[in-house]
């Protein structure tokens, strides 16, 4: 199942999900350090901001390379096909009228 939201770019994407009712749970808040906020960059990459250094930390040069960022320090500046795991899953736990 895909979701095309419209997001601000002032704003990381993990704030636009939540702002959107999509739900993401950190366990750090924003800040780089779980990583439950992870999402697989699918197409136009170069849309994004730069990778920060706490991103890099927690992620790795390798992870990275493969396409992953972190939605916490993520803002797309145009559009951008990503894959965030586990979504579907908690999008099916919400009421239709949420989505």
């Amino acid at each position: 199942r895909s979701l095309t939201i419209t997001v601000n770019p002032a704003f990381s994407l993990l704030n636009n999900y939540l702002m959107q009712n999509i739900p993401i749970q950190t366990l750090c808040g924003g800040k780089a350090a779980c990583g439950r906020c992870r999402f697989r960059v699918l197409e136009n990459a170069s849309h994004l901001s730069p990778v920060r250094p706490a991103e890099k930390a927690r992620l790795g040069e390798a992870l990275i390379a493969a396409g992953w960022r972190l939605s916490c320090q993520s803002h797309a500046l145009r559009d951008i096909t990503i894959e965030l795991p586990g979504l579907e899953e908690k999008l099916d736990d919400l009421p239709q009228s949420a989505v």
